[in-house]
């Protein structure tokens, strides 16, 4: 796979730079700032519901951006009613072919839906949550009504995020430290229209542990399935996982890597969520959870994500309800009555490192992966699939 390159902000601008405002000065409207305990920290925006910062401890765990821009490579964003791409924009619905905006122009795709671009209003707002409402109006191109409702809510519990992280090697690999509840988002979409209106859920948080430089940290995703693309990532097929670097089963490491990939098959944990861990070499950990609509993932890697310090690694882990390009093969799509509601919930936990013994974060001791590549350690036992296909970018 070619080196990924950012796609369109959606709105003909680039990325990192002015965009339409809601009815605050900064580009992204007005900026909701949450916080719970005196330890947990988010801030999220008007125009698109975006979360543009998360904190533990003054411990960044999302690679947010500046008030004063809107966000490269889609960070921070919600995805509805379509996560990933839509094929040249074009779907069919009741006999009539359909063209929606052509947000990616660059690849010719429709990319991850309506919220991005529209301003949301207050429903409730606490010290630690907050509701924001988006309207979808019907038009050609989507001719459905749709109410979405937004909820960000921080924990009153986190793990201490305050070890420092260890010199040199991690230590031997112990029990992993519980991760604790920082963030949920609960996404609420209700039908106002008078027909069934097809809809999918996804979000784009790109991750990071505190300074930890993210070419170091370490993604797992649970997933014995990926989905193949074309040159211009729309999907072209689907090819296990198994001994190829497209296995996250068992950790690979961020720098070096070159993934815009959606995956299925995922196997959920014993609580029944699906979940996936993005881990510092000194053990600490964040977990990205979804509830059971959230079946696929896509992972995507950059080494040319805009930082202070210049261009950069970043790293996406996308939980997603429908695959690439679901308008066009129905896959996974909720087709929500008039009147009725659609409710699905994700969140993000962390594991804070101890002392006493973290756990290691790099890739397990049968195929530790070098930095300059995906992991070809060979692969944890097939799992058997559960679900549909995978997810977005």
């Amino acid at each position: 796979m070619s080196t990924p390159t950012a796609p369109s902000t959606g709105t003909g601008l680039a990325a990192g730079t002015d965009a339409p405002a809601g009815t605050g000065t900064a580009p992204t409207g007005r900026q909701f700032e949450l916080t719970s305990g005196g330890r947990l920290r988010a801030v999220v925006t008007e125009l698109g519901a975006m979360l543009r910062l998360l904190e533990v401890d003054g411990v960044s765990l999302i690679e947010g951006f500046d008030e004063s821009v809107y966000p490269q490579f889609c960070a921070g964003w919600m995805l509805v009613p379509w996560p990933n791409r839509v094929r040249d924009g074009r779907w069919s619905y009741d006999g009539v072919e359909r063209q929606l905006p052509l947000t990616e122009p660059e690849r010719g795709n429709a990319l991850h839906g309506f919220l991005f671009g529209l301003v949301h209003t207050v429903v409730s707002q606490s010290d630690s949550s907050i509701t924001l409402r988006a309207l979808i109006e019907p038009s050609e191109a989507y001719p459905f009504a749709l109410t979405v409702d937004t909820t960000f809510t921080l924990s009153d519990t986190g793990a201490p995020a305050g070890a420092a992280q260890i010199a040199g090697p991690a230590a031997p690999a112990g029990p992993a430290t519980p991760a604790a509840p920082v963030l949920t988002i609960t996404h609420a979409l209700t039908n106002t229209g008078d027909r069934d209106a097809p809809t999918a859920i996804g979000a784009h948080p790109y991750f990071r542990i505190g300074d930890v430089p993210t070419e170091q940290l370490t993604v797992t995703v649970d997933a014995a399935t990926r989905v193949t693309v074309d040159a211009r990532l729309n999907p072209t097929g689907t090819a296990p996982v198994a001994g190829t670097p497209y296995d996250l089963r068992r950790g690979t490491v961020v720098g070096g890597s070159d993934l815009d990939t959606a995956y299925l098959d995922l196997t959920p944990a014993a609580d029944g969520r699906y979940r996936h861990s993005i881990a510092a070499p000194d053990g600490r950990r964040i977990e990205l959870w979804g509830d059971e609509n959230y079946s696929q993932a896509q992972v995507f890697t950059t080494p040319i994500f805009s930082t202070a310090a210049g261009p950069g690694w970043a790293v996406t882990v996308e939980p997603t309800t429908a695959p690439p390009d679901a308008l066009n093969t129905g896959e996974n799509l909720r087709w929500i009555a008039p009147g009725d509601s659609w409710t699905s919930s994700w969140g993000i936990d962390f594991a804070a490192a101890t002392a006493a013994g973290p756990t290691a974060a790099g890739p397990t001791a049968a195929g530790p992966t070098a930095a300059a590549g995906p992991t070809t350690a060979a692969p944890a036992p097939a799992v058997t699939p559960t679900t549909t296909p995978e997810a977005t970018r």
